[in-house]
């Protein structure tokens, strides 16, 4: 038997005006931007879990999904953002437990095998965020 009141509750990215962006029904936290954990929940956070990124190519907006790896909310971590249908990003989510603060950083760099990453610019990370079950 399961007991619902242990099992922890994951929710999406809330639409937060002037952090994040929302295309296709998920809210996407922009780079660069400090987010506070206050302003997702009044929980304590168990853990994040990046979705998917956001970029434009020559203003045509695109989404790629990540793999989900919730992240532990211990300390300070930085986590290394990558998805092989992009190999050019380099980017890292930043989370900060004490401070309770987040921050994705991220960067499209050209390789020389690769196309042209130049018109492309990234635009945000879509998270889920785990609270302990109320």
């Amino acid at each position: 038997m399961t007991d619902l009141h242990l099992t922890p509750h994951t929710f999406p990215m809330p639409e937060i005006p002037g952090v994040t962006i929302t295309h296709g029904g998920l809210h996407y936290l922009q780079p660069e931007l400090l987010l506070d954990f206050i302003s997702v929940s009044t929980q304590s956070l168990i853990s994040v879990t990046p979705v998917a990124l956001l970029y434009s190519t020559i203003g045509v907006l695109q989404r790629i999904d990540l793999r989900k790896i919730p992240i532990t909310i211990k300390g300070r971590v930085v986590y290394p953002v990558s998805s092989q249908a992009l190999p050019s990003l380099r980017a890292r989510l930043i989370i900060n437990g004490p401070f309770k603060k987040l921050k994705f950083q991220g960067t499209l760099i050209s390789a020389s095998w690769e196309p042209s990453v130049q018109n492309m610019t990234l635009i945000g990370l879509a998270l889920e965020f785990t609270v302990p079950h109320p």
